[in-house]
């Protein structure tokens, strides 16, 4: 066989190479667009997938904060009118295999602001309710909203941003919020990400 066959025999397998490839890049990316819409935990898991290759939106890519900082539960916004009881009711449950003391407390202690329980004991897997309550001050007239913070202390760190606002009528003032306390014991994919930046020493700046 001459130079320039063998030359062109080469040329021609690279590009019986390269249009392999290309048609496989299709059809795995056909493959997977046609799968995500399959309901369940393989559409969930191909939708993931597909998300995660190059070009996707990275929604799967989010890390989220690690499992050694407090758990932060959804926030509540509560409204009423003056004079009106707004209360938010938590419901623990010990998911640990031991009796756990939990404590229930606020770091914005205000007037009108009222809890049920500030300890409470759970046997292993039991569950109980705390009911906080805040009373909208009578008179008034105007307000941004009060926001209330609360914390609950067991085998991790729990909490809560609750928002009491103002309204024209009284309403949505009793609210309920499930809380799972126990230990973390999945290894995650993005505990590898995480290293300690301790915050900056606290330093009075006024007179620099």
């Amino acid at each position: 066989m001459g130079s320039n066959n063998l030359e062109t025999a080469v040329t021609a397998a690279f590009k019986a190479a390269g249009c392999l490839l290309d048609a496989s890049a299709d059809v795995s990316t056909s493959l997977l667009n046609l799968l995500s819409g399959v309901p369940g935990t393989l559409g969930g898991a191909v939708s993931w997938a597909a998300n995660a290759i190059p070009g996707g939106n990275c929604g799967p890519c989010h890390i989220p904060p690690p499992c050694w900082m407090p758990r932060m539960l959804h926030q509540v916004v509560s409204y009423g009118v003056a004079g009106d009881e707004a209360s938010l009711t938590f419901t623990i449950t010990n998911e640990s295999m031991a009796t756990r003391s939990i404590k229930i407390f606020t770091t914005t202690p205000m007037a009108g602001l009222s809890l049920t329980s500030t300890v409470v004991s759970l046997a292993a897997m039991a569950r109980t309710e705390v009911t906080i309550t805040y009373t909208i001050p009578a008179g008034t007239t105007a307000n941004p909203g009060t926001e209330i913070l609360l914390w609950i202390q067991g085998c991790r760190l729990h909490f809560q941003r609750w928002i009491v606002k103002l309204g024209t009528i009284s309403a949505d003032t009793d609210k309920e919020v499930c809380v799972k306390d126990g230990p973390e014991n999945l290894h995650h994919w993005y505990d590898h990400f995480y290293c300690p930046h301790p915050c900056l020493p606290q330093q009075d700046r006024s007179r620099q």
